[in-house]
């Protein structure tokens, strides 16, 4: 191979409406992105290549869509199923029938010296193996991350292509199926086409590909780890630092000891003492320089410190709420509450409440929280409102918004536990907690 990039095709079902926008590239799409979630550099977008089968010149993908629904109808007599559905199977247990995706889009890995040809050639060999058609392809060549956001020579380009498939028999109506062992030979014939080094199988790496969000809160906990032992090296050497010191000062006192003694008894001589205050001397730069040493581990601690605290804090800070929907404030919301048992409590709590109401699906409680729980929920709020220098409200209503999410809140269990959680932030429930503070022998 004459590259080490690794060739790869991730295949899923075509969200249509958002594939033309991100292929479009239009004004209103580019302004719409946020560098979090995707980074483009419009000025190097007319490397972009586009190509379009000649049959679809001038149709949309919606329109597409619809021409394959009437096929399936014509050539099956039956409608497309286009949803999910849930059924029992024979045992009795309840499995799902995937909706039928007729377009789907696999993202390809490409080189920066990869051609249109190059991926005609590809999609061509899958269409003689399979019958799958390709009916567009785009190039993208300005997307990707700066490693440094203040330095622009760190740009990291994501270089890759967007291939619309056609998953439709024409002849039956049917969809294609392709099994585990058809999708590894297209990974060999991606990497054969496009001249590249493939990528491991996932037979052998057991590994489940990862949608971005979820490959950056893996990112960021790998790095958290790698802060950590950095953090524990430090540590030891300042503490093997501290050590030194502590000898080098006992070795001063016992020469300072058999100095005096010497000197005391009139049995020091001028060599002697010379010696000695030699020794001193260099224990007492051993000494300081250890010291200087200490102080240089200690300010590093305190920065390695400063950068767990902030990366912690960005992990918890509370947004507004309508930054709340971004999947990456949800990506990490959901991963606090999948580890904090006591967050876990509160949010449970809430959902069984919001259940409760009128107009609800039901639940334990009736129109207050039990003693226990008001005193967690206040407490967490506390906690969480510290780390993220937020007030006890902004804190209560992540609390709503996350327990909604989890929970898919209908209007009235939204306006049930919102209106109870925010009286447990304002104080309405503080005389409760007082009582079941005193009944439980909790002192703070």
């Amino acid at each position: 191979m004459s590259t080490t990039a690794k060739a790869s095709e991730h295949i899923k079902p075509c969200n249509i409406a958002q594939c033309e926008r991100h292929n479009r590239r239009d004004e209103e799409y580019i302004k719409s992105l946020s560098p979090s979630k995707l980074y483009i550099r419009t000025e190097l977008t007319h490397d972009n290549e586009t190509y379009v089968a000649p049959d679809m010149v001038g149709i949309t993908l919606q329109q597409h869509y619809d021409n394959l629904k009437a096929l399936v109808k014509e050539k099956t007599g039956r409608a497309m199923q286009e949803k999910d559905v849930e059924y029992t199977d024979k045992k009795g247990v309840k499995r799902v029938r995937k909706g039928s995706s007729p377009i789907r889009e696999g993202v390809v890995n490409i080189k920066p010296n990869t051609t249109m040809d190059d991926l005609l050639q590809y999609v061509e060999r899958v269409h003689e193996r399979w019958g799958i058609r390709a009916i567009q392809i785009h190039m993208h060549k300005d997307e990707g991350h700066y490693e440094n956001p203040e330095d622009k020579d760190t740009w990291q380009p994501n270089l890759h292509a967007h291939i619309i498939w056609d998953w439709i028999d024409h002849a039956t109506g049917k969809s294609y199926k392709l099994n585990a062992e058809d999708m590894s030979e297209i990974q060999d014939m991606v990497a054969e086409t496009l001249d590249m080094q493939r990528g491991q199988k996932k037979s052998e790496t057991e590994l489940v590909h990862l949608e971005r969000n979820d490959f950056i809160i893996q990112k960021q906990e790998s790095k958290k780890k790698q802060l950590q032992e950095e953090t524990k090296k430090v540590i030891a050497e300042k503490e093997e630092a501290e050590a030194e010191v502590a000898a080098a000062k006992t070795e001063v006192a016992d020469l300072w000891k058999a100095h005096d003694y010497l000197t005391s008894s009139n049995r020091t001589k001028v060599e002697c003492g010379n010696r000695l205050d030699r020794e001193i001397q260099s224990k007492q730069y051993r000494s300081q320089s250890l010291d200087e040493t200490i102080d240089a581990k200690e300010k590093k601690i305190n920065q390695l410190e400063e950068k767990a605290n902030k990366k912690l804090q960005d992990l918890f800070t509370i947004k507004d709420h309508g930054d709340w929907q971004d999947p990456m404030f949800f990506g990490m919301s959901a991963y606090i509450y999948r580890f904090d048992e006591g967050l876990q409590f509160c949010i449970k709590a809430i959902q069984d409440f919001a259940y409760s109401g009128f107009g609800c699906r039901g639940g334990k409680h009736g129109d207050i929280f039990w003693d226990n729980e008001s005193y967690t929920i206040k407490q967490y709020m506390k906690t969480f409102a510290e780390l993220a220098s937020a007030t006890l409200k902004q804190v209560a209503n992540w609390f709503v918004w996350l327990a909604s999410t989890l929970g898919k809140f209908n209007t009235n269990e939204l306006k049930r536990a919102h209106n109870e959680v925010n009286g447990v932030a304002e104080g309405r429930y503080d005389w409760r907690i007082e009582k079941y503070k005193n009944n439980n022998g909790i002192s703070m």
